[in-house]
C-alpha cells in the first residue's frame, strides 16, 4: 500500500523533508483509501434521496445482514429458530420487530455466540464502548468498518464546510500527563490536546498551540471544550485564531456548553450523536439544531414509551448488533421532514436526552469530564456495574457490583480500577469503595453513572 511504503521511507527522509511532512501531513487523496472515498462520495450523492429510495436502500442492507447473521452467528440462528423465523420472513422494515431486542447484558453473557464463525478474529483487536453508562462493552469490529465510520463522520461535518483531511484540533481522549498534554499526529492532520485543563497557564499554552497549528476546526468532548471556553472568558484572554466550527462528540450536550463555546469562539457548534457499537448515527442540520439520524448507516427505532434508541448497524459483520438497545434516550421524534435543509433523513429529533453524567471537580481546580474518567473502566471483566458519587471536593465513593460467581480476580481488578482513578483525580482525592449487589436507578428508570454534588453546586452558582 502507498501508506505502508511512505512509513518505510520516512526514516530515510532528509531533515527538510521530515519537517515538511510533519507540518503538512499527507494529502487526503493518499491518506484515505478507496473504501473511504466510495463511502463518502455515495453519502454526498444520496443525502437528498427521497425517503422511499432511502428505505429501499435500508431494506436491501438489512436483508444482507440478516442472512449473514442467520447463517454465521450462533446467537441469531438460535433466536430465529426459537421464534420459527427465517431471514426471508422479514419482508419489510416493519417486520424487523419480529426479532427481539438485544441488550448489553445479553451481549456480554453470550459473547462467544455473538461472533460470526466465518470471520477470522485471531488477529483482530477488541474494541470497547466508552463506559459512560457504567457498563463498558467489548466487541470486535474490522479496520474496514472504522474506515466507513470515518467517511460518515466526514460526510456529516461537510455540512459546515469541513473537507476530509483538513486540520483539526482534538480536545478529547485519555491524556492526563501534565508534562505532555499535546500529541501531534501529522498523518491524520490532528493536534490532540488533553481534555483536562487545570490553570491559567494551561489555557494560555493551549491558545498558542491552536494558533500555531493553524486548524480551523476543534473537535472533542463538549465538557472539555466548554471548560476551555469558560476559562478563556474568566481570564479575559483574546482568542488569537478564527474557527469555522466546533464539533461536539462523545457526551451529552448541555445548553450552557453550546452557549459559552459559541460566544467565546464566535462560530457554530455542530454536534453529532453516535456510539462505539455503530448502530445509530445522527448529527445536527446545518440550518437548525435538530438531529437527523442517517438512514444509510443503519435502522433506528425509537421506543414509543421510553424514547430509547434501538439501532441496527449495517457494517459490523463480526459482531452484528441487530435491534440493539443503546440505553440512550431522545426527545419526542418529529414526524415531519426537516424544512430547513431538504434532506429526508429520519427520524428527526430535537435533542439527545440520555447520558446524564456529571463532572468531577478536584481540589486543584480541575474539572474532569466523564469521557476522561471512563478510560480505566474499559477492560473490566468481573465488575458488572459501577457508580461514582462525589459529595465533597476531596472525596469520591466508588460503588461497585460484581457479576455472579466472581473469582479472586475481582479484588485485583478493583484495585487496578482504583489506581487508574487515583491517577486521574490526583493524590488529594480520597476514593472509598462500596460493594453492592445492584446499583439503584433513578425513579424514572435511568442510570446515573456519575453523581457529583460538587459540580452541580458550581454549575448553579
Amino acid at each position: 500500500m502507498i501508506i505502508g511504503r511512505l512509513f518505510t521511507a520516512i526514516p530515510r527522509m532528509s531533515t527538510l523533508v521530515k519537517v515538511v511532512y510533519n507540518y503538512l501531513g499527507i494529502p487526503s487523496f493518499i491518506r484515505y483509501n478507496k473504501t473511504f472515498w466510495d463511502t463518502y462520495n455515495f453519502l454526498q450523492k444520496s443525502q437528498y434521496w427521497p425517503r422511499e429510495k432511502l428505505q429501499e436502500y435500508q431494506f436491501k442492507q438489512l436483508k444482507k445482514l440478516l442472512r449473514h447473521a442467520y447463517e454465521n452467528v450462533p446467537y441469531y440462528r438460535k433466536t430465529f429458530k426459537k421464534r420459527g423465523l427465517r431471514p426471508e420472513d422479514i419482508r419489510s422494515l416493519e417486520d424487523l420487530n419480529k426479532i427481539p431486542c438485544l441488550d448489553k447484558d445479553t451481549f456480554k453473557s453470550r459473547f462467544n455466540e455473538m461472533i460470526a464463525k466465518n470471520i477470522d478474529i485471531r488477529n483482530m483487536p477488541l474494541s470497547h464502548t466508552s463506559g459512560t453508562t457504567g457498563k463498558p462493552l467489548q466487541f470486535y469490529r474490522t479496520y474496514t468498518e472504522n474506515i466507513i465510520e470515518w467517511a460518515f463522520i466526514c460526510h456529516q461535518w461537510s455540512r459546515v464546510g469541513y473537507k476530509p483531511g483538513e486540520r483539526r484540533v482534538e480536545i478529547r481522549g485519555p491524556l492526563i500527563n501534565k508534562k505532555k498534554p499535546v500529541i501531534h499526529r501529522p498523518l491524520d492532520g490532528v493536534l490532540r490536546l488533553s481534555p483536562v485543563i487545570r490553570d491559567k497557564e494551561g489555557v494560555s499554552f493551549y491558545l498558542r498551540c491552536i494558533k500555531s497549528f493553524g486548524a480551523r476546526y476543534i473537535h472533542g468532548y463538549p465538557s472539555a471544550i466548554a471548560t476551555l471556553a469558560g476559562m478563556i472568558k474568566k481570564y479575559s484572554f483574546k482568542v488569537p485564531f478564527k474557527l469555522k466550527a466546533v464539533f461536539f462528540a462523545s457526551e451529552e450536550v448541555y445548553g450552557w456548553e453550546r452557549k459559552i463555546v459559541e460566544e467565546v469562539f464566535n462560530c457554530r457548534v455542530f454536534s453529532h450523536y453516535g456510539q462505539a457499537e455503530h448502530v445509530a448515527l445522527a448529527s445536527e442540520c446545518e440550518n437548525s439544531y435538530f438531529y437527523h439520524f442517517v438512514p444509510q448507516y443503519g435502522i433506528v427505532e425509537i421506543d414509543p414509551k421510553t424514547h430509547e434508541i434501538i439501532g441496527t448497524g449495517f457494517f459490523n459483520y463480526v459482531n452484528p448488533f441487530i435491534r440493539y438497545k443503546t440505553t440512550d434516550v431522545v426527545s419526542e421524534p418529529i414526524l415531519s421532514e426537516c424544512e430547513y435543509c431538504g434532506r429526508s433523513y429520519f427520524p428527526l429529533i430535537e435533542r439527545i436526552e440520555g447520558r446524564m453524567e456529571d463532572f468531577i471537580v478536584t481540589p486543584d481546580g480541575a474539572v474532569i469530564p466523564p469521557a476522561v474518567i471512563t478510560h480505566p473502566f474499559k477492560d473490566l471483566k468481573t465488575i458488572k456495574n459501577t457508580q461514582l458519587i462525589q459529595l465533597d471536593i476531596d472525596s469520591i465513593l466508588l460503588r461497585v457490583s460484581f457479576f455472579k460467581n466472581a473469582t479472586n480476580k475481582s479484588e485485583r481488578e478493583l484495585n487496578q480500577l482504583i489506581c487508574g482513578l487515583q491517577e486521574i483525580f490526583g493524590p488529594n482525592v480520597k476514593i472509598e469503595t462500596e460493594i453492592v449487589d445492584e446499583i439503584k436507578r433513578t425513579p424514572t428508570g435511568k442510570f446515573r453513572w456519575i453523581i457529583s454534588k460538587v459540580s452541580e453546586k458550581i454549575l448553579n452558582e
